[in-house]
């Protein structure tokens, strides 16, 4: 049968992404006959990808880590909150083949973290951790608190400085500055956040600064959501912190993504389901 609402998540190293099982479960509950496909490539492989996607194999897709600011670029149209950050998690394709970005990021974080009641009040200080995509998105959302001044750390401070500038150059307001990846360095940072977000890959043991350090007041996420329970989470709630991973943040990004392709309400309950037992314990 023909596969009439066909889409896919694009980025390396993904093969194990619970997505899927989370996109495809709102699929069939929507009543539609779709597919959504793992495409894991690596960046030679994304000319072609491209060509596939104006061509029509797919109607929609999801882009993760590292082809967020990559795709961006390659749209013929940018919108939301794509404009602001320059990355893009979320392509349409029209029928004439023409690629319209959006990202969903910074509303499925604040939604993440609101329906927790972990959301920061306004004058908030904040430490995020990473320049990709993802950080991009969570100073964006930070922004809108709004805190009263950013920190983004990366390994590379060229690229915390680029991603705060880009940010600046989108519109988004607020202070924002950039720090050394380094312990002693940080340690005043540390000790006056008041919400921490870790919106990279690494684990506990590479970040520059332990939950220990942190005030009693302060929240911590994580935007990765395996191996659960994920590290950095799990030590800040054994140091008393408020926290969360990443689950929820990708249950509503691909939510409002669901939404963008499809002008339906998601089904929330079907998809919430099978992401779960999807990511696993």
């Amino acid at each position: 049968m023909e596969q009439l609402f066909p889409l896919c998540l694009i980025g390396e190293g993904i093969t194990s992404s619970p997505s899927r099982g989370m996109q495809e479960a709102a699929l069939a509950a929507s009543g539609r006959d779709g597919s959504y496909e793992i495409v894991d490539v690596d960046a030679a492989g994304l000319p072609g990808i491209l060509r596939d996607l104006r061509s029509g194999r797919w109607r929609g897709a999801n882009v993760t880590s590292p082809y967020k600011f990559a795709m961006a670029a390659v749209c013929d149209e940018l919108e939301g909150d794509a404009l602001r950050t320059g990355a893009v998690n979320t392509l349409t394709v029209s029928p004439d083949g023409k690629l319209s970005g959006d990202n969903t990021d910074a509303a499925g974080f604040e939604l993440a973290l609101s329906g927790r009641r972990l959301w920061p009040v306004p004058e908030s200080r904040a430490l995020v951790i990473g320049s990709g995509g993802a950080a991009a998105a969570v100073v964006l959302a930070l922004s809108r608190v709004p805190v009263l001044r950013t920190t983004v750390v990366a390994r590379r401070i060229n690229a915390a400085r680029a991603l705060i500038d880009g940010l600046a150059a989108g519109g988004v307001e607020g202070e924002m500055a950039v720090a050394l990846w380094d312990e002693d360095y940080l340690e005043r940072v540390v000790r006056t956040a008041d919400i921490v977000v870790n919106a990279t890959s690494a684990g506990l043991a590479e970040m520059p600064f332990a939950p220990a350090q942190l005030q009693a007041s302060c929240t911590v996420a994580d935007v990765r959501y395996r191996p659960r329970p994920v590290d950095v989470v799990a030590a800040a709630e054994q140091a008393g912190l408020r926290s969360c991973d990443g689950v929820d943040m990708l249950f509503h990004q691909g939510m409002l993504s669901f939404q963008r392709w499809t002008g339906d309400a998601p089904p929330y309950a079907a998809a919430r389901l099978a992401l779960d037992e999807a990511v696993g314990g």
